[in-house]
């Protein structure tokens, strides 16, 4: 990227934290100031051992050599879409409660000097389910009973993920609601704008990775036992099911070819979870993590690596 012959810099209009598309009129890339980047990070290299895809991802931080320069480039463009965001949210402040858009409210400008960390990614074309149809889905990986190669990946890699993002506890993609170890958390009720299809292949690209670790981690690793054992065993409240209720938010119905294929993709992350208790996958993803972001990150990243330990330890 050259930084002095940026020809853009755009603000997704989704997302809290601010998510940013940058080009230099050769190359394109997308800019993101996570809250919790050691979190980030970390589980979408976790994820990649999953065999999902991921976006080529680079933390930049001040220890980084391009960050000053980066920084001399992008804040000027940076702080115009702040001031504009400060002005539209008190515009929406200003109206009644029933007209309030609260998403627009809650998002959050991004000051570089306050969040050193930044991410650079690779720019993935696509779209959310959020932005899709039913029929798009049909239209690309064809009816149930004749799935096409794309449509059977996407729906292994979707059992893939559901497994992955129990482990991680992520309740901000599929419907997790008051699942055992997950309670009536309103995130959890499914955001379809973090299941990602990329434009090209339409596989399915695993994007803003979260995880909440404010609880009794032996308790959730029964629970993640749990689950896992309603799913493998058809009994009511399992994965598959909330894979099908989440995609059911955007009106397609998951029938019994589509059912199966999840059921394959599951059994795939089950078996990647056995391996990363017998490998030192972990290990190599925490120091990966710590040789991109700092030292000063080591505390909360040994704390993630060791959640999702005792997780795969007692589960």
């Amino acid at each position: 990227m050259r930084w002095n012959r940026l020809k853009y810099v755009i603000r997704s209009e989704y997302g809290q934290d601010g998510v940013y598309f940058i080009s230099d009129g050769q190359t394109k890339q997308v800019l993101k100031a996570p809250e919790s980047p050691y979190s980030e990070l970390f589980l979408t290299l976790l994820a990649r051992s999953f065999d999902l895809n991921i976006p080529e991802i680079k933390a930049i931080c001040p220890e980084n050599q391009q960050y000053e320069e980066i920084i001399r480039y992008i804040k000027p463009e940076i702080e115009k879409f702040n001031i504009n965001l400060r002005e539209a949210q008190k515009q929406e402040e200003q109206k009644n409660e029933y007209e309030r858009d609260f998403e627009l409210i809650e998002k959050r400008t991004l000051n570089l000097d306050s969040s050193p960390i930044f991410f650079l990614m690779e720019n993935l074309k696509g779209r959310s389910l959020r932005d899709i149809t039913w029929k798009n889905l049909i239209d690309w990986y064809g009816n149930d009973e004749q799935l096409n190669g794309a449509g059977r990946k996407f729906f292994k890699d979707l059992g893939k993920l559901l497994v992955f993002d129990l482990l991680v506890r992520n309740v901000d993609r599929f419907i997790f609601w008051q699942l055992p170890g997950i309670g009536e958390v309103e995130s959890a009720l499914g955001n379809i704008g973090n299941i990602f299809i990329q434009d090209s292949t339409k596989e399915l690209i695993v994007i803003d990775s979260l995880t909440d670790m404010n609880l009794e981690v032996v308790e959730y690793a029964k629970a993640v036992k749990e689950i896992l054992t309603r799913t493998l065993n058809a009994s009511p409240d399992n994965l598959i099911d909330r894979g099908q209720q989440t995609l059911e938010l955007i009106g397609y119905e998951v029938k019994k070819n589509s059912q199966t294929l999840i059921l394959e993709g599951v059994n795939e992350g089950i078996n990647h979870l056995h391996n990363l208790t017998q490998g030192n996958t972990l290990e190599q993803i925490k120091q990966e993590s710590l040789r991109q972001l700092s030292q000063s990150e080591e505390r909360k990243i040994e704390a993630l690596s060791q959640f999702i330990k005792t997780i795969l330890e007692l589960s």
